[in-house]
């Protein structure tokens, strides 16, 4: 085996932790050796798009199998804690999905062992290295925006979870769910990455009358390096579904939405960027691992960790408490 390769084990076989094997799959970097999932279901459905990938016997399994250097935490975020323990401990190259957790103190002790550890680790936010991300850092950096007058969050769902999530039922629940932890934490991690350390001014959220179930709105202000941010973000009623995320430049102005798409003006209408890309979703899943590969031989690269995680947790959880 190269020694450039690295042998993936995977916890959690939800949409996303499909997704993203079947793109390492794709990738010279990585290998797929072993992965597991208490879904029978989830198992099943990782042998009709990575039939290389053996399904071990539990969790531990896949931690303890010396073939396996990097694992993959795709589970759902209250597991978090106890498999990223457990990595640190043998040594292993940690990928782990947002949110990092929804205990601050926990995930505070988690950061701090994988540090004295020395564990190279990636929290896979959408935004590491995006197409549309890395351009608009870019026009930010040259001057071409102008002075920065505000940044808008508006998110808009008709349902949560969306229908390509309705099978994982945690995702509706106060505990550990919903749409500002899955969704807004990705633009909490830009918004921080671009324009320094956040804070909140205030914030408005309604939850359901059912007390399991997660947010239905969320009215919020905050502050990033001094730009001021307004977040709307809602469930219900007829619409597109997505996120519209602006920045607003005194000079230009851009907007990123869902799917990796970005548009600008200049004080006309809504132009799109990078015209000559299709499709985004493949391309920036394959620069984000691309990264974290680099991350994992312990190259100087760009990437979120876990204190990026953390720092992202601390704001999202003060926004729904």
């Amino acid at each position: 085996m190269a020694e450039n390769v690295h042998r993936i084990g995977a916890i959690g076989l939800g949409g996303i932790g499909r997704t993203t094997l079947s793109s390492m799959a794709a990738h010279s970097s990585y290998e797929l050796i072993c992965a597991w999932d208490p879904d029978e279901v989830a198992c099943m459905a990782l042998r009709q798009t990575c039939s290389e990938m053996e399904i071990a016997a539990s969790a531990n399994a896949v931690i303890d199998d010396p073939r396996t250097t990097v694992i993959y935490v795709a589970s759902p975020p209250l597991t978090h804690a106890s498999y990223i323990r457990a990595i640190a401990k043998k040594g292993k190259c940690i990928l782990c999905e947002k949110p990092l957790g929804v205990n601050v103190s926990e995930s505070e002790t988690l950061v701090e062992l994988v540090a004295d550890r020395h564990v190279p680790n990636v929290i896979n936010f959408n935004h590491s290295n995006a197409t549309a991300s890395c351009y608009l850092e870019s026009e930010l950096a040259s001057g071409a925006m102008g002075d920065i007058a505000g940044i808008d969050i508006f998110i808009h769902l008709t349902q949560w979870p969306r229908d390509f999530q309705i099978h994982a039922t945690w995702l509706k629940g106060r505990e550990q769910g919903g749409f500002t932890r899955e969704m807004l934490s990705h633009w909490i991690y830009l918004t921080q990455r671009l324009f320094g350390e956040g804070h909140i001014i205030s914030r408005h959220v309604r939850f359901p009358s059912n007390p399991e179930q997660s947010e239905v709105r969320l009215l919020a202000e905050l502050e990033f390096g001094g730009i001021h941010v307004v977040i709307n973000a809602a469930i219900g009623g007829a619409g597109p579904t997505g996120t519209d995320y602006t920045v607003w430049g005194t000079k230009k102005s851009l907007r990123m939405q869902s799917g990796g798409r970005i548009s600008s003006s200049k004080g006309d209408a809504w132009q799109q960027e990078l015209i000559n890309i299709a499709d985004f979703t493949q391309i920036d899943i394959s620069r984000n691992i691309t990264a974290a590969a680099q991350a994992f031989r312990r190259e100087q690269v760009k990437v979120p960790t876990l204190a990026d995680g953390l720092a992202v947790q601390k704001i999202i959880e003060a926004l729904i408490a």
